[in-house]
């Protein structure tokens, strides 16, 4: 009677620690989807925000390409022009919580992936952009007006243009997916 009375209080003490630990790995699940929302909250905020610095950085290059052309078309600077920039400005931060956490582990592939290309072709386009404003800065500074140094700006300034458009269509996508993805968890 006694062995039947311990076996079956030992039997209670192990279902309830079992219980305890799947009660706390309930917590620690929603815990860590919670902390996945709120990442990937950011990193759509995020994506935003770039989106916007994006089409201030195509205006700004689309002045640049005037500027430029309309000192081509002169072959001489006889007049003052200004020459006003505004930088991508693009921000990382979301991403780089993602990375830290390790949440992008815990992701579908298919959204993981495009989350890093996104990322990986900003890095890419900030290294263009700082080219082209490498080389705008040796024309203002040398005061230059050679054609062929503003035709090589010029098809820079085209180029990062192009660049930007096509990394902007991409990083759309990435904003319906990553929005859809999110209403479908809550």
């Amino acid at each position: 009677m006694k062995v039947k009375e311990y076996f079956l209080q030992l039997s209670i003490v192990i279902l309830g620690i079992l219980i305890a630990f799947w009660v706390s790995n309930l917590g620690s699940d929603y815990k860590d989807k919670s902390t996945q929302n709120q990442v990937l909250n950011t990193i759509l905020n995020e994506l935003i925000d770039n989106n916007e610095s994006i089409n201030t950085t195509l205006k700004s290059l689309d002045t640049l390409n005037t500027i430029y052309t309309r000192m081509q078309e002169k072959n001489t600077i006889t007049e003052n022009f200004t020459i006003n920039y505004v930088g991508l400005g693009l921000t990382s931060v979301g991403y780089e919580i993602a990375k830290y956490t390790g949440i992008l582990k815990d992701l579908d592939y298919e959204l993981t992936s495009k989350i890093v290309g996104n990322y990986e072709s900003q890095n890419s386009l900030q290294e263009a952009e700082s080219l082209m404003v490498n080389e705008l800065f040796k024309l203002v500074k040398n005061k230059s007006n050679h054609g062929y140094e503003i035709d090589y700006l010029l098809l820079q300034i085209m180029n990062l243009s192009n660049h930007i458009k096509s990394f902007d269509v991409s990083q759309k996508e990435l904003i319906k997916v990553l929005s859809a993805s999110l209403i479908q968890e809550n």
